[in-house]
């Protein structure tokens, strides 16, 4: 459970899931580029643009932690 006031659990566990699919990500688009050996395959663009996304999500995640601690 978190902290009511501060949620700081519920913050912690949810950036720890954000970067545990993170890298989950890149690794299956690195598989993905050995195997289409090229980094143009529509699978490896589809996955680097996941990937994109969830590290903008993270980013926001943490921008939004930083505002609040202030």
């Amino acid at each position: 459970m978190a902290c009511a006031k501060t949620g700081r659990k519920l913050m912690s566990s949810s950036i720890r899931l954000l970067e545990d699919e993170i890298y989950a990500l890149r690794v299956k688009m690195e598989q993905s580029y050995i195997e289409e050996a090229t980094f143009s395959s529509e699978k490896v663009i589809g996955l680097s643009r996941l990937l994109d996304m969830k590290i903008n999500e993270y980013m926001q995640f943490r921008r939004s932690y930083a505002a609040q601690q202030s």
